[in-house]
């Protein structure tokens, strides 16, 4: 499905990330595993994907600062060349009330969550117009729109998220680009473990769920692989919802 195509999945060593590597690995991608600080953790995952008789390789950014996004496009485009995919799925979450949150935890999770995925495709976007073809997923959350409390910054850089994809979208498609986003809900991954782990608040917010139950990282995973596909050609500036009704 995706032979001769270069997947870039920010934030994919783990969790959400970590299950779309592999998911488009497995339909013939190229998948670059971008991490942070889990170097082991995005190894791994490159080697299930060889092991799976996949292509992908590990490369070291931290995506809120510019010059190590543009050192990781060179890094990429001299290996293999132009990104035809790209899942900017890194994201950092940091918990406390909008009273007590200083300056540098408020630029370091918007500096993550939206200004890190904005000059991605930046650079994505200049070499998928002129090749007249490229696939961006953005990956949000139900806080883009659901606020709960103790996490103003987070929800703000996803809201900024979703209009961002609007905005590439409606200025890019004509030239053969499709840019979505897709909304996780509660999702069993490492950023939710902490809190997952208290046995009354996992039972507060299945209760929240419609379908009743917390979702994996497949479950998104399966749907941003629909999204860059073929088949989803004509879907661009679509939020899609993977949160068991917990919108509704």
């Amino acid at each position: 499905m995706f032979n001769g195509k270069i997947a870039l999945v920010t934030g994919g060593s783990r969790g959400i990330g970590a299950a779309i590597a592999l998911e488009l690995a497995r339909h013939g991608a190229t998948v670059v595993v971008n991490y942070r600080q889990g170097k082991g953790a995005a190894e791994e995952v490159c080697r299930t994907i060889v092991e799976q008789d996949g292509k992908a390789f590990s490369l070291q950014a931290d995506v809120s600062q510019v010059a190590d996004i543009n050192a990781m496009f060179d890094d990429i485009e001299s290996r293999y060349g132009n990104v035809d995919i790209l899942i900017n799925n890194a994201g950092l979450e940091i918990r406390m009330p909008s009273t007590d949150y200083p300056e540098d935890v408020f630029d370091r999770m918007l500096d993550t969550n939206l200004k890190g995925a904005f000059f991605c495709a930046k650079r994505a976007l200049t070499t998928m117009k002129e090749k007249g073809w490229g696939r961006i997923v953005n990956v949000s959350s139900v806080h883009e729109t659901r606020p709960t409390g103790n996490r103003s910054p987070y929800s703000i850089s996803k809201a900024g998220m979703e209009m961002m994809t609007r905005e590439h979208a409606f200025e890019f498609s004509r030239f053969g680009i499709t840019v979505n986003t897709v909304i996780p809900g509660a999702i069993r991954t490492d950023m939710n473990k902490g809190v997952l782990s208290d046995p009354a608040y996992e039972k507060r917010v299945v209760e929240l769920i419609p379908a009743r139950w917390i979702g994996e990282p497949e479950d998104v995973a399966g749907i941003v692989r629909f999204l860059v596909s073929e088949e989803a050609r004509y879907i661009t500036g679509a939020s899609i919802a993977v949160d068991g009704g917990l919108m509704l």
